[in-house]
């Protein structure tokens, strides 16, 4: 299963897609919004700039939210569950591809529990918390997240990366890594649980899930559709 076999049926009218980079989803024409003006030396597609956490729209005033490979750079991911439901009007939908940890560079790496997610909603959790940092510098497939570095410099790059890291976070007050891992079902979990603790006024009802997404990509991840359910409000 591809975009284009959900596309049409889901993301109609006025939405966004966060973080869309150089790699947009097929098949749509939304307002674009990003993090950065660039990213790796290539521009973004920003026509808003925004965080996960902090969208400059006003409440209820979309049909949809979508994202691809957006959510693992989260340092709080459900605040950016929340805050899609807030820009999201009622009976909207929530799009969003998620990396699966299993099939990229962060295999090695423990699987985030839902808890533990809980645990930084909890805390206001931002992308200024070094907390995670080592545990992606010294836990990711190296070889995978940086192809073609010799194996005998493989720790004093950790390393490197790391302390590089840590300069960019106090120059700048963020870092830009993968903070958590998922997998589908702690991914659906994670909804789940946002609900059940009423972090946003209503539900996100999921729809579908589908594994090894798209099959026509990278089938790096799965797929997560969801309707906003808002307890009141515009309709």
């Amino acid at each position: 299963m591809n975009h284009e076999d959900f596309v049409p049926i889901y993301l109609k009218g006025e939405g966004v897609e966060i973080g869309a980079y150089s790699r947009p989803i097929p098949g749509i024409k939304p307002i674009y919004v990003d993090r950065y003006a660039e990213f790796a030396g290539v521009e973004t597609r920003a026509e808003y700039y925004g965080d996960v956490c902090e969208l400059p729209f006003y409440d209820s005033s979309l049909d949809y939210v979508a994202s691809s490979h957006v959510l693992e750079h989260a340092a709080n991911p459900l605040a950016g569950l929340e805050e899609w439901f807030r820009v999201t009007k009622h009976g909207g939908i929530i799009y969003t591809v998620i990396p699966d940890k299993r099939k990229t560079f962060d295999h090695p790496r423990e699987l985030t529990t839902v808890a533990h997610m809980l645990e930084d909603y909890r805390n206001s959790m931002t992308m200024a918390d070094e907390t995670h940092l080592d545990e992606f510098s010294y836990g990711v497939d190296w070889k995978e997240f940086s192809p073609g570095s010799d194996p005998a410099d493989e720790q004093k790059e950790r390393a490197e990366y790391a302390a590089k890291a840590r300069k960019k976070l106090a120059r700048v007050g963020e870092v830009n890594i993968h903070f958590h891992t998922f997998q589908s079902e702690t991914g659906k979990e994670l909804f789940e649980a946002g609900n059940r603790a009423h972090i946003w006024p209503g539900r996100l009802e999921i729809l579908e899930i589908e594994e090894d997404f798209p099959t026509n990509g990278d089938q790096l991840g799965f797929l997560i559709i969801a309707r906003v359910l808002k307890n009141r409000g515009p309709r």
